[in-house]
């Protein structure tokens, strides 16, 4: 019998056990990472009562101190004082950071009590907060069911085992058992069938234009895009992309508009570049469609959906499209931590049958991971 999640809450639970005599001695702390999750974990350690003895970053800065907190090199920080016994919290948690390449740097500078952003979830999950698929562990002990159907309907050995290296990742934070990921080839994976041309594409969080110009440079045929943006800094670089390449996207149709299960208003989060997004926090109010409101007579073979945590309700709005015309689809599943399962689920559930799934990974540290759900008549 397959028990490989078993075991992992296992191996997590005891990894929860240890982390809780951390706290049982004194101990100097350090955080790699000075951006926007590295300071909040800062907060989140001060607020503790810990004693924090600065920042560590991979590059000399001009300014030594952040919000009054010194910022070292590795090497400079482990010449500190009482560095032997010092901890190391990993503020990293973002798709471009080499992880397994800053462990080794810090090991190799002489620090060995190093710890995880997962690890971090057992003392601070409350204070940081879900971020994309980030959560505490304990949260998947009672989905293992779920987990399982998932992987179950994973069409190929290669897709499995990234879920599983996933799963490992996420709830030991052992980021070696991550494979090296894609980075060149997102939405086009090599080694699976290739999209339907020429394409009649939907492109939902079309950002830039991005995908367009990626698909065109790869020289893959497009008849038809319907292309949705709710940002309007974003909305307009995207405008500007389309009006100088109308040659090839003669039938582009703009919307600046996000995407959701319904047609409706929604906060919405600007300014955020590629991570704006519908959100409670969200300062300005844009207006959503349903797919299926808004494109009620285009028949896609591709729909792709990088939006930044409403792919679910997005779906929903789809479903008619997704079950009348079987199209191609590439949709993120690293926004929220329930995605893993809940998508690949939700698009069998509206197309029982109909397509095989894979997944693929596209970045660093679990980020830009992407279901792509292929009909099964392509062969």
């Amino acid at each position: 019998m397959d028990d490989f999640l078993e075991k992992l809450v296992e191996r997590a639970s005891e990894r929860m056990d240890a982390n809780q005599e951390l706290f049982d001695g004194y101990f100097p702390a350090f955080v790699y990472g000075a951006g926007a999750f590295g300071r909040d974990v800062h907060r989140a350690l001060v607020d503790a009562g810990l004693p924090v003895a600065g920042f560590i970053d991979h590059m000399e800065r001009d300014e030594p101190f952040l919000n009054g907190t010194p910022v070292y090199l590795p090497e400079q920080a482990a010449r500190t004082k009482d560095a032997g016994k010092a901890v190391v919290f990993l503020g990293l948690h973002n798709y471009q950071a080499d992880v397994r390449k800053i462990i080794a740097r810090l090991k190799n500078a002489g620090f060995s009590r190093i710890y995880s952003s997962v690890d971090l979830y057992d003392f601070f999950a409350e204070e940081l907060g879900i971020r994309y698929w980030l959560v505490n562990r304990d949260y998947y002990f009672s989905l293992l069911p779920f987990l399982y159907k998932a992987r179950d309907l994973l069409a190929d050995s290669k897709s499995r085992a990234l879920f599983s290296a996933i799963m490992e990742f996420r709830l030991t934070g052992d980021v070696s058992a991550l494979p090296d990921p894609d980075l060149f080839d997102i939405y086009r994976p090599a080694g699976l069938p290739a999209w339907k041309t020429p394409l009649r594409f939907v492109d939902c969080g079309a950002f830039d234009g991005d995908t367009l110009k990626d698909f065109m440079n790869a020289n893959i045929a497009i008849q038809s895009a319907v292309a949705f943006e709710p940002d309007p800094t974003n909305y307009s670089k995207l405008s500007h992309f389309v009006s100088r390449n109308q040659e090839t996207l003669r039938e582009a149709v703009l919307f600046p508009c996000g995407v959701f299960s319904s047609t409706r208003q929604l906060s919405f989060e600007t300014g955020q570049g590629m991570a704006s997004g519908i959100s409670n926090k969200g300062a300005a109010v844009v207006q959503c469609v349903a797919l299926d409101d808004a494109i009620p007579a285009f028949a896609p073979n591709l729909i792709k959906m990088d939006i930044e945590g409403a792919e679910y309700d997005a779906l929903l709005g789809a479903r008619r499209l997704i079950s009348e015309h079987t199209p191609g689809i590439a949709v993120s599943l690293y926004h929220r931590p329930e995605h893993l399962w809940q998508l690949p689920m939700l698009v069998e559930n509206i197309a029982p049958g109909k397509y095989n799934f894979h997944m693929r990974s596209h970045a660093m540290n679990d980020f830009e991971l992407v279901l792509y759900a292929l009909p099964k008549e392509w062969k």
